[in-house]
Protein backbone atom coordinates (compact mmCIF):
# COMPACT_ATOMS: atom_id res chain seq x y z
CA UNK A 1 0.00 0.00 0.00
CA UNK A 2 1.28 3.34 -0.89
CA UNK A 3 2.81 5.48 2.23
CA UNK A 4 0.88 8.38 1.38
CA UNK A 5 -2.77 6.56 1.22
CA UNK A 6 -1.35 4.63 5.02
CA UNK A 7 -0.19 8.45 5.93
CA UNK A 8 -3.98 9.44 5.50
CA UNK A 9 -5.55 6.95 7.11
CA UNK A 10 -2.87 7.26 10.12
CA UNK A 11 -3.65 11.43 9.85
CA UNK A 12 -7.72 11.02 10.07
CA UNK A 13 -7.81 8.42 13.01
CA UNK A 14 -5.42 10.81 14.85
CA UNK A 15 -8.08 13.64 14.10
CA UNK A 16 -11.14 11.50 15.24
CA UNK A 17 -8.94 10.92 18.44
CA UNK A 18 -8.14 14.23 18.90
CA UNK A 19 -11.65 15.82 18.40
CA UNK A 20 -13.02 12.83 20.90
CA UNK A 21 -10.98 13.79 23.59
CA UNK A 22 -11.87 17.09 23.34
CA UNK A 23 -15.54 16.53 23.28
CA UNK A 24 -16.08 18.22 19.96
CA UNK A 25 -17.05 14.47 19.14
CA UNK A 26 -19.42 12.09 21.25
CA UNK A 27 -18.20 8.93 20.46
CA UNK A 28 -17.62 5.25 22.31
CA UNK A 29 -14.37 4.98 20.78
CA UNK A 30 -14.24 0.83 21.83
CA UNK A 31 -17.73 0.22 20.84
CA UNK A 32 -17.32 2.05 17.38
CA UNK A 33 -14.30 0.04 16.42
CA UNK A 34 -15.97 -2.83 17.55
CA UNK A 35 -18.56 -2.12 15.42
CA UNK A 36 -16.95 -0.72 12.54
CA UNK A 37 -13.80 -2.53 12.18
CA UNK A 38 -14.89 -4.79 8.99
CA UNK A 39 -14.65 -1.41 6.77
CA UNK A 40 -11.33 -1.58 6.96
CA UNK A 41 -11.52 -5.27 5.54
CA UNK A 42 -13.94 -3.75 2.60
CA UNK A 43 -12.08 -0.93 1.83
CA UNK A 44 -8.82 -3.17 1.57
CA UNK A 45 -10.98 -5.48 -1.10
CA UNK A 46 -11.75 -2.79 -3.31
CA UNK A 47 -8.42 -1.09 -2.93
CA UNK A 48 -7.38 -4.27 -4.62
CA UNK A 49 -10.28 -4.89 -7.26
CA UNK A 50 -9.39 -1.16 -8.16
CA UNK A 51 -5.50 -1.34 -8.82
CA UNK A 52 -4.71 -5.12 -8.98
CA UNK A 53 -5.46 -6.26 -12.17
CA UNK A 54 -3.47 -9.14 -12.13
CA UNK A 55 -5.07 -10.95 -8.80
CA UNK A 56 -8.52 -9.92 -8.11
CA UNK A 57 -9.60 -13.07 -6.51
CA UNK A 58 -8.31 -12.38 -2.89
CA UNK A 59 -9.79 -8.67 -3.12
CA UNK A 60 -13.03 -10.21 -4.28
CA UNK A 61 -12.76 -12.37 -0.98
CA UNK A 62 -11.52 -9.98 1.47
CA UNK A 63 -14.21 -7.72 0.50
CA UNK A 64 -17.31 -10.25 1.06
CA UNK A 65 -16.02 -11.33 4.02
CA UNK A 66 -15.69 -7.33 5.13
CA UNK A 67 -19.38 -7.24 4.24
CA UNK A 68 -20.56 -10.12 6.10
CA UNK A 69 -18.76 -9.11 8.86
CA UNK A 70 -20.23 -5.66 8.83
CA UNK A 71 -23.90 -7.37 8.32
CA UNK A 72 -23.39 -9.47 11.39
CA UNK A 73 -22.15 -6.34 13.85
CA UNK A 74 -24.80 -4.39 12.53
CA UNK A 75 -27.45 -7.25 13.10
CA UNK A 76 -28.95 -7.53 9.68
CA UNK A 77 -26.99 -10.83 8.59
CA UNK A 78 -25.28 -13.11 10.42
CA UNK A 79 -23.61 -15.52 7.71
CA UNK A 80 -22.26 -17.85 11.03
CA UNK A 81 -25.64 -19.24 11.91
CA UNK A 82 -25.81 -20.45 7.87
CA UNK A 83 -22.35 -21.50 7.60
CA UNK A 84 -21.66 -24.03 9.93
CA UNK A 85 -18.27 -24.98 7.36
CA UNK A 86 -16.65 -21.62 6.84
CA UNK A 87 -13.32 -22.07 8.81
CA UNK A 88 -13.31 -24.26 5.45
CA UNK A 89 -12.99 -21.30 3.32
CA UNK A 90 -10.01 -19.86 5.59
CA UNK A 91 -8.20 -23.54 5.02
CA UNK A 92 -8.33 -23.35 1.17
CA UNK A 93 -7.02 -20.11 1.23
CA UNK A 94 -3.98 -21.23 3.41
CA UNK A 95 -3.37 -24.27 1.18
CA UNK A 96 -3.12 -21.83 -1.90
CA UNK A 97 -0.53 -20.08 -0.69
CA UNK A 98 1.61 -22.86 1.04
CA UNK A 99 1.10 -24.68 -2.91
CA UNK A 100 1.05 -21.85 -5.21
CA UNK A 101 1.27 -22.17 -9.02
CA UNK A 102 4.63 -21.39 -9.11
CA UNK A 103 4.53 -22.00 -13.23
CA UNK A 104 2.20 -18.84 -13.77
CA UNK A 105 3.97 -15.46 -13.89
CA UNK A 106 2.13 -11.93 -14.35
CA UNK A 107 4.66 -10.08 -16.95
CA UNK A 108 4.90 -6.52 -16.55
CA UNK A 109 6.86 -4.06 -18.91
CA UNK A 110 6.17 -0.98 -16.82
CA UNK A 111 8.79 1.37 -14.65
CA UNK A 112 6.27 1.27 -11.66
CA UNK A 113 4.63 -1.84 -9.80
CA UNK A 114 1.82 -1.66 -7.74
CA UNK A 115 1.17 -5.33 -6.59
CA UNK A 116 -1.40 -6.00 -4.35
CA UNK A 117 -1.94 -10.10 -2.67
CA UNK A 118 -4.66 -10.00 0.14
CA UNK A 119 -5.91 -13.48 0.87
CA UNK A 120 -4.25 -14.76 -2.19
CA UNK A 121 -1.03 -15.63 -3.87
CA UNK A 122 1.05 -13.51 -7.07
CA UNK A 123 4.13 -14.06 -9.11
CA UNK A 124 5.40 -11.03 -11.02
CA UNK A 125 7.77 -10.40 -13.53
CA UNK A 126 9.11 -7.20 -14.37
CA UNK A 127 10.94 -6.79 -17.54
CA UNK A 128 11.38 -2.93 -17.51
CA UNK A 129 14.42 -1.15 -19.50
CA UNK A 130 13.93 2.00 -17.21
CA UNK A 131 12.83 0.43 -13.79
CA UNK A 132 11.53 2.95 -11.28
CA UNK A 133 10.22 1.04 -8.81
CA UNK A 134 7.08 1.74 -7.04
CA UNK A 135 4.97 -0.03 -4.11
CA UNK A 136 4.02 -3.53 -3.04
CA UNK A 137 1.08 -4.53 -0.59
CA UNK A 138 0.37 -8.14 1.18
CA UNK A 139 -2.04 -8.68 3.50
CA UNK A 140 -2.42 -12.78 4.32
CA UNK A 141 -0.68 -13.50 1.30
CA UNK A 142 2.87 -13.84 -0.74
CA UNK A 143 4.00 -12.48 -3.61
CA UNK A 144 7.02 -13.15 -5.81
CA UNK A 145 8.61 -10.38 -7.45
CA UNK A 146 11.04 -11.26 -9.85
CA UNK A 147 12.78 -8.29 -11.47
CA UNK A 148 16.28 -10.13 -12.68
CA UNK A 149 15.53 -8.65 -16.11
CA UNK A 150 14.53 -5.14 -15.23
CA UNK A 151 17.15 -2.52 -15.91
CA UNK A 152 17.65 0.74 -13.71
CA UNK A 153 19.61 3.49 -15.17
CA UNK A 154 23.20 4.20 -13.26
CA UNK A 155 22.08 8.01 -12.58
CA UNK A 156 18.72 7.07 -11.20
CA UNK A 157 17.18 5.77 -7.33
CA UNK A 158 14.74 3.19 -7.93
CA UNK A 159 12.44 2.47 -4.71
CA UNK A 160 9.73 0.36 -3.46
CA UNK A 161 7.73 0.45 -0.69
CA UNK A 162 6.52 -2.31 0.83
CA UNK A 163 3.37 -2.56 3.58
CA UNK A 164 3.04 -6.83 4.59
CA UNK A 165 0.67 -7.71 7.52
CA UNK A 166 0.80 -11.58 8.13
CA UNK A 167 2.39 -12.35 4.59
CA UNK A 168 5.37 -13.05 2.51
CA UNK A 169 7.30 -11.54 0.15
CA UNK A 170 10.22 -12.51 -2.29
CA UNK A 171 12.15 -10.62 -4.28
CA UNK A 172 14.83 -11.54 -6.88
CA UNK A 173 16.84 -9.03 -8.39
CA UNK A 174 19.99 -9.18 -10.76
CA UNK A 175 23.66 -9.62 -9.27
CA UNK A 176 24.43 -6.35 -10.20
CA UNK A 177 22.26 -4.06 -8.39
CA UNK A 178 23.08 -2.36 -4.98
CA UNK A 179 20.03 -3.30 -2.23
CA UNK A 180 19.43 -1.08 0.69
CA UNK A 181 16.73 -1.58 3.04
CA UNK A 182 14.93 0.76 5.56
CA UNK A 183 11.95 -0.08 7.50
CA UNK A 184 9.77 -0.82 10.74
CA UNK A 185 9.58 -4.43 12.07
CA UNK A 186 6.81 -5.42 14.43
CA UNK A 187 7.28 -8.70 15.12
CA UNK A 188 8.28 -9.21 11.52
CA UNK A 189 11.57 -8.45 9.58
CA UNK A 190 13.52 -9.27 6.12
CA UNK A 191 16.67 -10.24 5.02
CA UNK A 192 19.11 -8.84 2.34
CA UNK A 193 21.08 -11.53 0.85
CA UNK A 194 22.19 -9.31 -2.11
CA UNK A 195 25.96 -9.24 -2.60
CA UNK A 196 26.64 -5.94 -3.38
CA UNK A 197 25.19 -3.89 -0.41
CA UNK A 198 27.06 -0.55 -0.24
CA UNK A 199 28.23 -0.36 -3.60
CA UNK A 200 27.44 3.31 -4.56
CA UNK A 201 28.58 2.35 -8.39
CA UNK A 202 26.26 0.26 -8.99
CA UNK A 203 22.17 0.90 -9.96
CA UNK A 204 20.71 1.55 -6.64
CA UNK A 205 17.27 0.06 -5.42
CA UNK A 206 16.16 1.21 -2.13
CA UNK A 207 13.06 -1.03 0.21
CA UNK A 208 11.16 1.16 2.47
CA UNK A 209 8.94 -1.42 4.42
CA UNK A 210 6.64 -1.58 6.91
CA UNK A 211 6.11 -5.07 8.06
CA UNK A 212 3.79 -6.80 10.86
CA UNK A 213 3.69 -10.56 12.09
CA UNK A 214 5.47 -11.32 8.36
CA UNK A 215 8.74 -10.85 6.34
CA UNK A 216 10.42 -10.50 3.13
CA UNK A 217 13.93 -11.73 0.98
CA UNK A 218 16.12 -10.01 -1.29
CA UNK A 219 18.19 -12.39 -3.44
CA UNK A 220 20.56 -11.49 -6.32
CA UNK A 221 20.61 -14.40 -9.27
CA UNK A 222 23.40 -16.21 -7.62
CA UNK A 223 21.19 -16.54 -4.19
CA UNK A 224 17.83 -17.94 -5.81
Amino acid sequence: MNRKIIGVIIILIGIVLFLNSNDILDLDIGNFIFTYWPIVLIGSGLFSLITNKSSKVGGAIVLIIGILFQLRNLDLFDVFNYLEFWPIIIIVVGISLIFPSKDKWNKDERGTIRPVAIFSGLNLKNTSNNFKGGSATVLFGGIDLDLREATINNDELATIDLFIAFGGLDIFVPEGWNVEVKGLPLFGGWDNETKNKGNKNLPKLRVNCIVLFGGFDIKDYGNS
